[in-house]
């Protein structure tokens, strides 16, 4: 048991360091730029982005600080065991709006959120969930319904 929760352990570290890595990548930053704004000695920041160490969660929203980047994406990536979770909320913060406006809806409603049954919860999500889907479908259409009304024109257009 212990050895199995050690190799857990070991795989959430590297998906950690790679989750990291390809942030700081993406951001073009190099690991000096990001230990200075996370106001972390360099081997520090090492020793953090290679993932070995406890999960330091203050420190995960400290890289998300210096990088611009979704600390609570990160955090899900790393439940999910997802590196696309991560990369997929770094330019949105979708995880972050998403944990903000829950904890908003929390504290608003307080203990009396004890009374709301999980397919309330399982309903309201999926309309949320469904509804950007609808977003997206829509601004997918209109992109390709101006390509095709514009590209071809440009086409005939060229001498």
């Amino acid at each position: 048991m212990v050895k199995r929760a050690s190799e857990e352990l070991r795989r959430q570290g590297q998906l950690l360091s790679q989750i990291l890595k390809h942030i700081r990548d993406l951001r073009h930053l190099s690991a000096r730029q990001v230990a200075d704004a996370m106001g972390l000695p360099l081997r520090t920041y090492y020793n953090f982005e290679s993932g070995s160490g406890a999960l330091d969660i203050a420190r995960i929203f400290r890289f998300g600080d210096a990088t611009g980047s979704d600390p609570v994406g990160i955090i899900e990536a790393l439940m999910l065991g997802s590196l696309d979770h991560a990369l997929r909320c770094v330019e949105n913060q979708a995880a972050s709006i998403k944990l903000a406006s829950f904890h908003k809806f929390e504290q608003k409603v307080g203990d009396r959120m004890t009374n709301i049954q999980p397919q309330f919860f399982i309903e309201a999500f999926k309309r949320s969930y469904d509804s950007l889907e609808g977003h997206m479908d829509k601004m997918d259409q209109g992109a390709e319904r101006w390509l095709a009304e514009n590209l071809p024109r440009l086409r005939h257009d060229d001498p």
